[in-house]
């Protein structure tokens, strides 16, 4: 994961497994990641889409800050749900592309039960 450290991987798994039950818990979670690697891109994206709920131009928002991050074809799609995320509907198109490029992406899976959950999804 672009811009990880030994150290800052494990809170930010812990994170993302916390991220529904406990937001409050994966928000500290990813704090620490970031404090241990500042340009850890998985941890931004991931303080992001718990924002979302509460400020649906957060994750353009983090997008644009992340530009010049180098990141991997995993987290520029990341970058692309954030961005699609927004106004009064969430387009889980690149949602749906991420997931068939990574299935087993933990962070991904757990934004597609969020996003059904909360948020009237886009049709047609």
């Amino acid at each position: 994961m672009s811009g990880a450290t030994s150290g800052s991987v494990r809170p930010f798994e812990a994170g993302v497994l916390s991220m529904h039950h406990m937001p409050d818990k994966a928000m500290a979670s990813f704090h620490t990641a970031l404090r241990l690697a500042p340009t850890f891109v998985m941890a931004h994206a991931a303080m992001a889409h718990l924002v979302l709920s509460e400020d649906p131009a957060a994750g353009r928002a983090m997008t644009r800050l992340l530009a010049p991050f180098p990141r991997t074809d995993r987290e520029a799609s990341h970058l692309a749900i954030l961005a699609g995320w927004g106004g009064d509907r969430a387009d889980t198109s690149a949602l749906d592309r991420h997931l068939a490029a990574w299935p087993d992406d933990t962070l991904a899976t757990a934004l597609l039960g969020a996003m059904q959950a909360t948020r009237p999804l886009a049709t047609g």
